[in-house]
């Protein structure tokens, strides 16, 4: 079993404090496993949306802690791949000490389906050019590809009972989706994209945003809502639609900022993931 240090793992503890008296709670995990993973098959769900399937002896005996549980991708385009230590809590610290000749890029996404059966996940993957790292490495991933795992955690932890929210934007989209599919009460669920082209089999009220800002038409839709009560919101997506969501629910209508988890997945002006 991976151990850290008595500081990092202080450090932790108070950030997962600092953290939940700003926001509902997550869902954490003691132990981040860390390894190395081989694609095994790549399907296109659209024309904004690529699946990899991965393999990895360790995902036999992985858990994830919820249904929209997000990894550290590790990825080295064009050399070979060499993962940091993975004695620190914090991967970032970890990379930052690695020469920059081998540190690989590290990029977040969700772990969309979970076989430990046969040791895979799978990870869709909102392909949107050459805007970041991520997305270049997802573009040109083949069978045989390997990249670096590290285990993060989930968001979604709802109250048993209660009026349940869900807003996201198009690079939120498979955590809604793998959402979607654990959840069994009625949900109001919102999902911005820039147009059709963008649009899954999904049972959410779809809102295209053309040429406006990332967040602002979704923000609206919500606005214009009627919602009798909200006891738990999932926000996340671009910066201003997770802080904009927020904002209105605390605000407007009143919603305990403790009952909403919120979460910028990408900023504009930014690389995107």
């Amino acid at each position: 079993m991976t151990r850290y240090s008595a500081f990092e793992r202080f450090t932790l503890k108070a950030a997962t404090k600092a953290a939940e008296m700003m926001m509902a709670p997550a869902n954490r995990r003691e132990v981040f496993e860390q390894f190395v993973m081989t694609v095994t098959a790549v399907t296109e769900l659209g024309e904004h949306m690529r699946r990899i399937t991965f393999h990895a002896p360790e995902f036999a005996s992985y858990t994830v802690t919820g249904p929209d549980e997000y990894f550290g991708l590790m990825i080295a385009l064009g050399r070979d791949l060499v993962l940091p230590p993975d004695d620190r809590i914090n991967v970032r610290t970890s990379l930052r000490e690695m020469p920059e000749d081998t540190r690989p890029d590290l990029r977040w996404y969700t772990v969309r389906a979970h076989r430990p059966d046969v040791a895979e996940i799978d990870v869709d993957f909102v392909v949107h050019g050459d805007a970041g790292p991520g997305t270049r490495w997802a573009r040109r991933a083949i069978a045989g590809d390997t990249a670096g795992f590290r285990a993060g955690g989930s968001a979604y932890r709802p109250p048993a009972e209660g009026s349940v929210l869900l807003v996201a934007d198009e690079t939120a989209l498979p955590a809604l989706a793998a959402i979607l599919e654990a959840e069994t009460r009625p949900l109001h669920v919102f999902a911005e994209v820039p147009d059709e082209s963008y649009r899954l089999d999904l049972d959410v009220e779809w809102v295209y945003r053309g040429d406006a800002e990332p967040g602002s038409a979704v923000l609206k839709a919500v606005q214009g809502k009627a919602l009798s009560t909200v006891d738990y919101a999932w926000a996340c997506g671009e910066s201003a639609l997770a802080t904009g969501v927020r904002r209105h629910l605390t605000k407007d209508r009143g919603v305990d900022r403790k009952a909403i988890m919120f979460s910028g997945y990408w900023k504009v002006g930014s690389a995107r993931e």
